[in-house]
């Protein structure tokens, strides 16, 4: 049978092996050592990937709201202008999008020129989150959204 002996040979008394495999008191400073940082890197890549939804949420908003008021449009002109003043009024607030990072395609889509697409592209520099490199994986470098529009019904 073997025993576990105190040792007072040095002086002081060491602690027995049984208590030492039963302290469990800085266990839980040694797992967040381990798991803090992926948990802040997890939670950073949700903020920048809820900024970019929504970015794209908002640039899919306004597109759609260019495409309907270009129906009143008669020429490839007019359309655009409306879409441009479309885009200027959704803007106004300013908030996450700036219409500088914004450009604007309306093109014709069939000879008769009663199909187009109003397309809106934003550049997500503008957003900022590309300072931090190895913040998120995949940040796209553009967000595009178009909506086709034929006027006069099917």
């Amino acid at each position: 049978m073997i025993a576990i002996t105190r040792h007072y040979a040095l002086g002081f008394q060491l602690p027995s092996m049984r208590k030492f495999g039963s302290d469990t008191r800085a266990s839980v400073v040694i797992e967040f050592a381990f798991v803090g940082p992926l948990l802040i890197y997890l939670m950073l890549n949700i903020f920048v990937g809820a900024i970019y939804f929504g970015a794209f949420h908002k640039l899919q908003h306004i597109a759609a709201q260019a495409a309907r008021a270009s129906i009143a449009g008669a020429d490839e002109d007019e359309r655009s202008n409306l879409v441009r003043q479309s885009l200027a009024r959704s803007l106004e607030d300013g908030t996450l999008l700036p219409a500088s990072a914004i450009s604007v395609t309306v093109a014709s889509l069939s000879a008769d020129r009663r199909h187009y697409r109003v397309s809106l592209s934003f550049e997500t520099q503008a957003l900022g989150l590309r300072r931090f490199p190895g913040l998120a994986t995949v940040l796209p470098a553009t967000l595009i959204s178009s909506y086709d529009v034929r006027s006069g019904g099917l």
